[in-house]
């Protein structure tokens, strides 16, 4: 459930660069701070400031203090003000902590700690802080998104009573909502719901505490240049608590390296990052356009047994009418050319799932019997129909229909196959598999099982 949905505003969220959230479960994104040095909202122009300003506190107390442990007085005020709990309002992240987990006492001590070590090596920029996930064990860009979020929270409450207002939601206008003070409370997480604008977002990597470290270094230019090549060549062998240790100590406690460092970050830039290139996020928004438009095909599931291809042919055949006919196609025009065909298929998996339990057959996503998976497998125990889908732009298009297919039948054991070729605007590849078809017809050969789909644009009944 889209909050837009559950509020019923229209496109408001979206052309005004409101992060849209889905409500029943964790959005895979997080704040990025490179994303806040440049943000546009005004009620985040200031929130790089503010992390700074924060981070230099800490770093005076720490080179005042003297000891690194809790008996001397400006370790243990550094420590205090390094205090940061999970924003549950903004439901980013992967739900990989309890709610409101946060850093924690111990997490924090050992945080601290080692800020310590940094600043007495004599770096002072609050920027090192930012770079947390690659010399701190249990600290990735989730929880860092966390701490970025507890910083910045009276911006993040300033600009959801703006768009709160500018919307009308209050307990006035939803009066069946539950509400608390000013927000409204989330059905699922039952929490308050606090938005963000897409701009400050940037994807989460899904790395449980971002062991995907080793892309960190390899790709990143800065990081790599300050490595020597007998590091380099022996890295791969390291544990990830080993990896983070050793920029720990070999980089982030150096004075010149550090230094080197920090200050290559701060030229760092982000380019703007769309959501929607998420494909699990954009599937949610997917099916909730899928579910506005005319499904009223789902009145006609079938109660008596149905055989596995001639359910396979009537789910391709929903599909191609909502395509053709009820602006489908716009949602596969929409998809980014290199997420398409994979979209492609969640649409249909999505869509067929309702007839094949009414049914009582089974359909399973890339099912992998030995020659690689099909895109789909509709089922009932023995009884087994393949489905192959391939957009236009695919330069394997003719090779999915004249083998591939064939091939997936012979590792299921089954001769029952369909090819759906879905047009996106290539119609003299449509014409010449088409004609291969009609040919092998002809000449009396054993055919699959044929779809094409049009998904071209089109014009409305009234321009037509």
């Amino acid at each position: 459930m889209l909050l837009s949905d559950y509020i019923d505003v229209g496109k408001y969220f979206e052309d005004n660069g409101v992060f849209d959230p889905v409500l029943d479960n964790d959005n895979g994104f997080f704040i990025n701070i490179l994303r806040l040095k440049t943000a546009k909202t005004h009620e985040f122009q200031e929130s790089y400031q503010r992390i700074n300003d924060l981070f230099r506190k800490i770093i005076k107390l720490l080179d005042r203090a003297e000891k690194k442990n809790i008996s001397d007085i400006f370790f243990r005020q550094a420590l205090t003000l390094f205090d940061f709990s999970e924003v549950n309002g903004i439901g980013l992240g992967f739900s990989e902590k309890a709610p409101g987990s946060g850093f924690g006492p111990q997490l924090s001590k050992r945080v601290i700690e080692t800020a310590y070590d940094i600043v007495k090596a004599g770096i002072t920029d609050p920027e090192f802080f930012q770079l947390l996930p690659l010399f701190q064990n249990d600290v990735g860009p989730d929880r860092l998104s966390d701490m970025i979020a507890t910083i910045i929270l009276p911006d993040i409450e300033a600009y959801t009573k703006r768009v709160y207002m500018e919307c009308g939601i209050d307990e006035v206008k939803y009066p069946d909502k539950k509400f608390v003070g000013s927000y409204m409370l989330n059905p699922y997480r039952k929490h308050e719901i606090l938005l963000l604008p897409i701009e400050i977002l940037h994807k989460l990597p899904i790395a449980k505490s971002w062991e995907e470290i080793d892309s960190v270094v390899t790709e990143n230019n800065i990081i790599r240049s300050v490595m020597n090549q007998q590091v380099a060549e022996e890295w791969s062998k390291y544990s990830a608590s080993l990896k983070k240790q050793y920029l720990r100590e070999k980089v982030f406690t150096d004075s010149n390296t550090c230094q080197y460092v920090v200050d290559e970050y701060k030229k760092e830039e982000l380019d703007l990052y769309n959501p929607e290139d998420r494909i699990e996020y954009l599937l949610e928004k997917i099916w909730q356009r899928i579910a506005k438009l005319d499904m009223s095909w789902k009145t006609k599931l079938q109660i008596e047994a149905i055989d596995s291809k001639a359910a396979a042919l009537e789910i391709m055949e929903y599909f191609k009418q909502w395509v053709e006919n009820n602006k489908g196609w716009e949602v596969i025009q929409d998809a980014s050319s290199r997420n398409r065909e994979k979209i492609l298929q969640r649409i249909i998996h999505l869509s067929g799932l309702c007839y094949i339990e009414k049914n009582n057959l089974d359909m399973s996503c890339e099912p992998d019997e030995g020659r690689g998976p099909a895109d789909f497998k509709v089922s009932r125990g023995q009884d087994k129909t393949l489905i192959e889908v391939k957009l236009s732009s695919n330069s394997q298009y003719l090779h999915g229909y004249e083998v591939q297919v064939e091939e997936y039948g012979k590792a299921e054991n089954t001769d029952k196959l369909v090819y759906v070729l879905v047009d996106v605007g290539n119609p003299l590849k449509v014409k010449k598999l088409k004609e291969l078809h009609e040919q092998n017809i002809r000449q009396g050969k054993k055919v699959l099982e044929l779809i094409i789909i049009d998904s071209t644009s089109k014009e409305s009944a009234s321009r037509a």
